[in-house]
This record gives C-alpha cells, sequence and structure tokens, in this order.
C-alpha cells in the first residue's frame, strides 16, 4: 500500500500526461451537433441533473439524454420542475431508464426550489459534510453523485467512486473486494491529496477504461502493472456502488 500511495498519481500522470480524458463525451456531443464544451459540469444545478442522468448508464447513453433534455427544456429547477413528465420522458429515452430518471428530475427540482429557493449553489459555503448530507437528502441523489458535485463545484477536494473506480482500487488491493463505496472513498483520499483528487478521479476512470477493463483486462500493458496484484477477480462477487 506504501508504495502504491507513493507512485499511484505519479505514474498516471506520467502516462495520460494533459491528455482529454472525456474524449467519449466530447465526440457524442459532436456528433449530436452540439459543443465539445463540458463546462456545465461546473454549474451546480446542471451538474446534478447531469448526475441523475448519468446513472446506471454509460457515457454515451447519458450525452444522448442530456442532448434531448436540453432541446426541450431550459435546464433551470423552475422550468423543470413544472415540466411536463410525459414531454421530459420522451426527451430522455434515448439514454435508458427514462420513466425513473425524468420522476426524480422533477423530484429533484422542485425540492431545490423548496429548500433553496431555486439556487443549489448555497451549498458550496457549507462545511463539506453538511453539504454532503444535504445533497443525498435530496430526490435522486446518492453519494457518488453527490461527490461529483463537491469535486466540480466546490473546493473540498472529494474523491467521487464510479464502477470502474470501484473496479480499479479493488484489483489494485487498495481495499478489499467487499469494500463499500464510502470504504473506497475513504481508502482513495488517503492516496491522493485534496489538490490531486479531482484529476486522480479522472485518471482512475480512464485506466479502468482503457486497460482495467471488466473483462479481459490488458495488464500487460497496463501503466500500473509494477503496482498491481492483479486482484481479477468474479465481477458477481463484488458490491455495487450506490450512486
Amino acid at each position: 500500500m506504501t508504495k502504491i500511495k507513493k507512485l499511484l498519481f505519479k505514474t498516471l500522470k506520467e502516462t495520460y500526461r494533459n491528455e482529454n480524458l472525456w474524449t467519449e463525451v466530447e465526440d457524442e456531443l459532436k456528433r449530436f451537433g452540439q459543443s465539445p464544451d463540458i463546462t456545465c459540469l461546473d454549474n451546480p444545478f446542471q451538474n446534478l441533473i447531469i448526475g441523475i442522468l448519468s446513472q446506471n448508464t454509460s457515457d454515451v447513453n447519458s450525452v444522448k439524454a442530456w442532448v434531448g433534455l436540453t432541446k426541450k427544456f431550459k435546464i433551470t429547477p423552475q422550468v423543470l420542475a413544472k415540466a411536463n413528465l410525459k414531454e421530459m420522458r420522451d426527451s430522455i429515452r434515448s439514454g435508458g431508464l427514462y420513466n425513473l430518471k425524468s420522476k426524480r428530475i422533477k423530484d429533484f427540482s422542485k425540492a431545490v426550489l423548496k429548500q433553496f429557493d431555486g439556487d443549489i449553489s448555497k451549498l458550496i459555503r457549507l462545511p463539506k459534510e453538511q453539504a454532503r448530507e444535504k445533497l443525498m437528502n435530496l430526490p435522486g441523489i446518492g453519494p457518488k453523485t453527490a461527490d461529483v458535485w463537491l469535486s466540480c463545484c466546490s473546493s473540498h477536494g472529494v474523491m467521487a467512486v464510479d464502477t470502474h473506480i470501484n473496479r480499479v482500487a479493488k484489483r489494485l488491493g487498495i481495499v478489499p473486494l467487499k469494500a463499500t463505496y464510502e470504504q473506497i472513498k475513504r481508502e482513495l483520499e488517503k492516496i491522493f491529496s485534496l489538490q490531486q483528487r479531482k484529476r486522480g478521479h479522472e485518471y482512475l476512470i480512464r485506466l479502468g477504461r482503457d486497460y482495467c477493463k471488466p473483462k479481459n483486462p490488458l495488464c500487460e500493458s497496463c501503466p500500473v502493472a509494477k503496482l498491481c496484484p492483479k486482484n481479477i477477480y468474479n465481477q458477481r462477487k463484488v458490491q455495487t456502488i450506490k450512486r
């Protein structure tokens, strides 16, 4: 573990350097004739809408849903709280789970209006744990969605854990195979400094996509192979993470 703590971020930084780590997202936006600019992730309200759309689906599907939603509605709590549910379902249908996610978006938007007068950015000024708790009390917001928001929209330096990071952390032996979301997050925050966490999150996702794949991982060419005990395991035994 000491070796991983010292070398993991350095190795990933040397591998990816300043490379764009969100090429799939930007390529999909371009395919739909949209700007590849993903600064919407820095917008406190829009970030959480994207978070809901990205739950239990791929980046490609979540981009499809986001494009559909933005073509039909202005992305504000005032508009989405009053939106026709059928129209919202139809706008995000291509992203999957549209019945569930449209209801979550509408309920979430109503809650933001009621609890924060439509301004979710008020949470940025709160202490980290208090902000996280308030986020997770909102409809449709789980630990991962809340942590991505804290990472993108605040200076708290939170390490969000997605399905790729869950897999990588367990294979690297950073956490046990049955570790929970909170355990993974806590151990990774010991490895990555406050300033490293946002980029570290992106590096680990990229590593999971490029090398540490769910099936047939590319161990021989993996840049962190020398740090890895190769805990390749039966995926059915791994506890899934709540988003």
